[in-house]
């Protein structure tokens, strides 16, 4: 079954239910300043994850919730908000310098990434899909020009989006096996791209089933063997009208993968606090193989994995440490077997 829960303020003592209830909602969503304004604070979420994707449903007394640069700054998740509001009077929001108000029945993103505002004018109930903006291979760009603009869920992709939201986050719909979370999450996918295709104002549509490629493409990184074929077969086109997508887009599928799987390599590598040896970090971005990530790596960075990893933190005392990461890497490989 999907990983499912219930935070209610009536389960709590009154004098507890403020500071519960505010800790519960920046775990259950991003961190934020969140204030009730008026009367006896009431506040429940339920809510359940589908593979990579959260879906909540909130519904509470009046509020005012503020994701502000600092709380940005402590903590991203980076993932795109889709919210429909279910109930209630209106509520008025803010990102990216634009202020829009929402009437049940309506649909709206905003980024986790920039600061953001609502402000309710009584009890609410919004319906909210956290979706990683991984899966979403769109420009950023896009995704700003998207947010805190209202869309109605009476028809079209709006109304789709909605009422995929509504049934899900109820968790009556929620599927149990891997593989059907993942299809719908490949369908929420599917439905925000196709939603901000149809949106945007100026330029070319993104292409659904590029996207759709490009999010499987990401969330198989780690796979050795993953091939233009099987990216094919998981979005359900032709291998040529693949090939034609991704071309139209300036690269190659293959291009594609091996820029995402360096890029990854190039994060852990320069980032990381922990000194893993470099053959696991080039394992778990699917390149198994140390002579080959090595090789593309420079290629790619003009520096080998091990160059950048030294250049990206302070040189490390000689002596007992070098022996024990020694020791490490001919446990990992078997006792110096190649892998």
């Amino acid at each position: 079954m999907p990983d499912s829960f219930q935070i209610d303020t009536a389960n709590r003592p009154a004098a507890e239910r403020t500071d519960y209830w505010r800790s519960s909602v920046c775990d259950q969503f991003v961190p934020l300043a969140v204030q009730p304004t008026v009367g006896e604070l009431q506040g429940r979420v339920v809510g359940v994850t589908i593979a990579d994707t959260r879906l909540r449903r909130m519904r509470a007394s009046q509020h005012v919730f503020e994701r502000r640069p600092s709380d940005v700054r402590a903590s991203d998740p980076e993932v795109l908000h889709v919210l429909s509001m279910d109930h209630g009077h209106h509520c008025h929001m803010e990102q990216d310098g634009r202020t829009t108000t929402l009437k049940p029945g309506d649909l709206v993103l905003y980024d986790s990434s920039r600061p953001f505002r609502f402000a309710t004018s009584g009890a609410f109930q919004f319906t909210i899909g956290l979706l990683p903006k991984r899966l979403l291979p769109l420009p950023e760009k896009v995704l700003a020009d998207r947010t805190a603009r209202v869309v109605p869920l009476s028809d079209g992709v709006g109304a789709a989006l909605g009422a995929l939201l509504a049934s899900l986050a109820g968790g009556s719909a929620a599927p149990s096996a891997p593989s059907q979370q993942v299809a719908i999450q490949h369908a929420l996918v599917s439905l925000c791209v196709a939603l901000m295709s149809d949106e945007r104002p100026v330029g070319s549509p993104p292409s659904v089933h590029l996207s759709l490629a490009k999010s499987f493409i990401v969330r198989h990184l780690g796979e050795p063997a993953l091939a233009p074929a099987d990216v094919a077969v998981a979005c359900g086109v032709s291998l040529s009208y693949l090939h034609r997508l991704f071309a139209n887009d300036g690269t190659t599928i293959v291009g594609y993968l091996r820029e995402q799987r360096l890029k990854g390599a190039h994060r852990d590598l320069t980032t990381s606090l922990v000194d893993e040896p470099v053959l696991l970090v080039g394992r778990r971005w699917g390149m198994p193989d140390p002579a080959h990530f090595s090789r593309v790596f420079k290629k790619r960075f003009g520096v080998t994995p091990g160059d950048a990893r030294r250049s990206a933190r302070p040189p490390k005392p000689v002596g007992r440490l070098a022996k024990t990461d020694r020791q490490m890497v001919r446990s990992l490989v078997g006792g110096g077997s190649r892998a």
